[in-house]
This record gives structure tokens, sequence and C-alpha cells, in this order.
């Protein structure tokens, strides 16, 4: 019986070896994967939204005196509320006169001695957050998301056009000796260079430069060149890879008690949860560790519902998987392939 089954379950992994994240459909989880979008879409909304509404404060102020620009007319459609004042990108922002920091942010300040009481003040809130939720800002806030979206469809559409894309992995531990080696020259030279590769702070930055100024700086060719990067030689290669943020993200996530669990009587063996997953985790043979970013893809595009959040143990640390479970004995038909938009 066992032989009988080997050439389906051949040519069902050959199938599968086709697919990319473009071509599955999240059908489970849906009021999480909702919620999920809910917040990277006010996350993107404020990196576009918040400059323009400074620009609409500054024309009203001004009396139209500012001079103009491209952006003028787009930001007069902007609602005049009496908001409070707010400032900044995903990064960093400041409410209330309350700043707010990416741990990352306060990571490179301290490397710069330029910590201080109001800086730990600000990182306190976050670093509790990525502590207690891992690394969930890469999944839930982080405005580079759409561009990874778009690469991961790009791969698609040129996958079934016929053309192969490589698929490079580097070493799991790349990101942390990026993350040390730009801290150590912060430290030794005195000047961020962290918020000069970090995407949120480029994005950001950028957005900013293009509604005041007309126009883009380096910080563009950067994000042009991570788009390039995860499309044309590894797929989400610079979130999972290169990302300061996620190395170190992954590095606090290890202390999180939340986590994916899978049933194994459910599970029938398909792969589809490692082949939606853009951080490189594998549900499937329980190899995740502190790299997963919460985004429960992996969860929602599982035909049987094997997959699910559980609060216990802390993650592992980051670059060390988990030991594989052994296979099962084969136990025939697997679930049928979905089909659709992964999206982000």
């Amino acid at each position: 019986m066992a032989s009988a089954r080997r050439p389906e379950r051949a040519g069902r992994q050959s199938a599968l070896s086709r697919i990319g994240p473009a071509d599955l459909f999240l059908k489970r989880a849906r009021r999480y994967q909702r919620t999920r979008r809910l917040f990277l879409s006010l996350s993107v909304a404020l990196v576009f939204l918040a400059p323009l509404w400074h620009l609409s404060r500054n024309e009203l102020d001004s009396a139209g005196l500012t001079g103009g620009g491209r952006w003028v007319g787009l930001a007069a459609r902007v609602p005049h509320l009496e908001l409070p004042p707010l400032v900044g990108a995903p990064w960093t922002v400041e409410l209330l006169g309350l700043e707010m920091l990416d741990p990352l942010a306060a990571a490179a300040l301290l490397a710069a001695r330029s910590f201080d009481w109001e800086v730990a003040i600000g990182v306190l809130p976050t670093l509790l957050l990525v502590v207690l939720l891992g690394r969930f800002f890469c999944g839930w806030l982080c405005p580079y998301l759409p561009l990874l979206a778009a690469s991961n469809a790009a791969r698609a559409l040129l996958r079934r056009v016929g053309v192969r894309l490589p698929e490079v992995r580097l070493p799991r531990r790349a990101p942390l000796f990026l993350l040390a080696a730009l801290l150590l020259a912060t430290a030794l030279g005195g000047t961020q260079l962290i918020g000069l590769v970090y995407p949120p702070s480029l994005i950001g930055r950028e957005v900013f430069r293009a509604v005041f100024y007309g126009g883009l700086g380096g910080g563009a060719l950067v994000l042009l060149a991570a788009f390039l990067f995860d499309t044309f030689v590894s797929r989400a290669g610079f979130c999972r890879s290169l990302c300061p943020g996620g190395a170190l993200f992954s590095l606090l996530g290890a202390l999180s008690p939340i986590r994916v669990r899978r049933a194994k009587q459910a599970c029938t063996d398909c792969t589809l949860c490692d082949v939606v997953c853009n951080l490189g985790q594998q549900p499937m043979s329980d190899r995740l560790d502190s790299g997963c970013e919460r985004c429960g893809r992996c969860i929602a595009v599982c035909p049987t519902g094997a997959l699910k959040f559980e609060v216990g143990r802390a993650a592992l640390s980051a670059g060390a998987p988990a030991r594989p479970v052994p296979s099962r004995p084969e136990r025939g038909r697997g679930a049928p392939l979905p089909r659709g938009e992964g999206g982000a």
C-alpha cells in the first residue's frame, strides 16, 4: 500500500515545489488577518498622511506663502482637524509630547552614548510589547510589507511566464552579525548608521522628503535595492537575513511565550505553511524560532486547521531552530492545494 502511494506523494511534492505565497489563499483565521491588516494599514497611513497633514497645516498657517508645490493640492484635501501634535515615522513617534521609540532606535542611541532617561521611558512600552509578543512589528506594522507583497507577486508572475529565479539563503546568523557591526560602527564613529538601512526609517524619511521637497534621496535607492534583492535573488531575503530591526526583534522575541503549535494528528504534511512563510520558518516540522513574526499566515493557509497560536514556554533563541519532529507514516491523500492570493 505504501509503495502504491509513493508516486502520488512524489507528484504532489513536485506540484508544491512550483507554488509560492502569492498562489495561496488565506482562508482560516480571517478575523486575525483582518485585524493584522487593519493595523498595517494604519501604520502605512501614518507614514503617508502625517507629512500631508503637516504640509496642510503649514499652508494654512502661512496663508499660502510657503510657495506651493506638487503635493499642496493633495494636502489641501486633508481635513483640518484639531489633532494632537504627531510627528515621526513608525520607528519613532512623538504624540502629546511623549516620544515612543523602536527598540532598534534606542539601541543605536545607547551605542552612540546618547541614551538618557527620556529615551528609556520612550522605549519601555515598545520593548515590553516585543518581549511579550515577539517579532510582531515585522508582521503587523512594518511599512515595508506592501513592498514585500509586491515582490512576492512579481516573483509569482515571473515564475508563471517561465522565468526561473534563484533562492539564495544567507547564513542564519547573518542578520545578527550585521546588527552587531552596525552598532559597533555607531559606537566607534558616533554616527547613526542603522537608520540608513532600516526600511521603516527609510520609508518615513523618504515620504517626508517627497512631500516637503518634491524629490527622493539616497534612501530610495536602498529601498529599491532591497526590493530587487527580494524579487530576483532571495524571496524576503532582506527581511530574513539583512534587516537589523528584524535581528534585534528576534533576539528580544526569544522571551515571548506566544508561539505557533501544530496538532500532529490533523497535519497532512502538505507544506503549505512552510511555503507561505516569508521568514523561512517551518511549522510543518515544528522548526520555529524567535524569527516568527506572528503574522498568522501559516495558520490561515492550513487546509486542516492543524496550526494555532498558544501561550506556553518562551520561543527558541534566534538562529537556533527547534529540532525537527520525525515524519509520520504515509497517510494517503493530503488536502487539496488552495489557490488564490496570499497577500501581505
